[in-house]
């Protein structure tokens, strides 16, 4: 898929000079190891890969209104999966989104597979740059990207917009097939000083069952200090609305001349209802794909993130430390990401 990207690329770069509209291909690889610590020795050590994977990111534009882009997640540390799920619902698969966008005036349509709408900061960062250890247990367990389509009003001051969404639901096993859907309005703004990420959402789980998600998410940034604290909601029925599940999550983080990031992150999530996000596994992870209506969820932890490369954020080298009340054990993740641009590389060359 990649090489014929490339051959895509190279075939359009031929035909025009101009550099304005050229496709943007990027290629992330990520590799990280992962001991987990025991503790109390409940637990024996172990080693792990983390998020390491394999990325790939390729957009640009058609004319003055059409735009694409295209992330596909090619290898992770259980590849098959990615394959076997192909054109699911309810997991992942090696298509993030693929997604062709027209804009005119203010309003921008778009059609394709598409991050749900839910919101939060948490949910905002690319996966592979996350840190899926020190995640909440709803980023880890749902199924964020469907296909559908949406539209987005932009404010003429570009400080604020306003977008609807029709999806699948994660809870069909196949897209449109099952007939379960997900309706989404999100908005999102830009103070100054503070950034919000605000939605509502209703995520259907059985034919005319909704799962209804209030999410607000919003970002400080006072100079080099940044905070972000993500609340959600999440209810299948009136009753007891704000009583079900729950997810708050906070991260603060010091940015030292745009070259290290320095940052604190915690959690608390809880589930006195059905946790519709769960499943039933035999598998053990650290962070829970179940939580227990006897015992809410806490995790924290640090992290480090380190970028080398001189007026360049492509290479980071990060460490990271995360804990949690399930697990009998510490998660430590060593490892390095680098965003490796294709597209200037070859401009580059051809100008030789």
């Amino acid at each position: 898929m990649v090489v014929a990207l490339l051959c895509c690329y190279t075939t359009y770069s031929q035909e025009d000079s101009s550099t304005s509209n050229l496709p943007t291909l990027v290629l992330t690889p990520r590799f990280d190891v992962n001991p987990y610590i025991p503790v109390g020795g409940k637990e024996p050590f172990g080693v792990g890969f983390g998020n390491s994977s394999l990325y790939t990111l390729f957009e640009g534009s058609v004319g003055d209104n059409f735009s694409y882009s295209m992330s596909n997640h090619w290898l992770s540390t259980d590849p098959a999966s990615l394959y076997q799920n192909a054109f699911r619902s309810d997991d992942v698969d090696f298509i993030d989104w693929l997604t062709l966008s027209y804009s005119v005036g203010s309003v921008t349509f778009t059609l394709g597979k598409d991050m749900l709408a839910i919101g939060g900061w948490e949910l905002d960062p690319m996966d592979v740059d996350q840190h899926t250890d020190l995640c909440s247990a709803f980023w880890n367990n749902i199924a964020i990207y469907q296909w559908g389509g949406s539209v987005e009003y932009t404010t003429p001051s570009e400080n604020t917009s306003l977008a609807f969404q029709f999806a699948t639901s994660p809870f069909g096993e196949r897209p449109f097939a099952a007939k379960l859907f997900t309706y989404s309005l999100v908005w999102y703004g830009s103070f100054g000083c503070y950034e919000p990420i605000w939605s509502v959402n209703m995520m259907e789980y059985e034919r005319g069952r909704f799962l209804s998600i209030i999410s607000l998410g919003n970002r400080f940034t006072f100079g080099d200090f940044a905070l972000e604290i993500d609340y959600m909601n999440r209810s299948a029925s009136l009753r007891r609305f704000f009583e079900q599940e729950m997810s708050l999550v906070g991260k603060f983080t010091y940015s030292y001349r745009d070259k290290l990031d320095l940052f604190v992150k915690g959690g608390y999530e809880q589930c006195h209802g059905s946790d519709m996000f769960g499943w039933e596994s035999d598998e053990v992870t650290f962070v829970p794909t179940m939580i227990s209506p006897r015992r809410d969820y806490v995790f924290y932890g640090a992290g480090i993130e380190y970028y080398p490369l001189r007026e360049s954020r492509d290479l980071r080298i990060h460490a990271v430390a995360a804990a949690n009340n399930y697990a009998n054990s510490v998660s430590l993740s060593l490892g390095v990401t680098y965003n490796f641009n294709l597209t200037e590389t070859i401009l580059k060359h051809r100008k030789k």
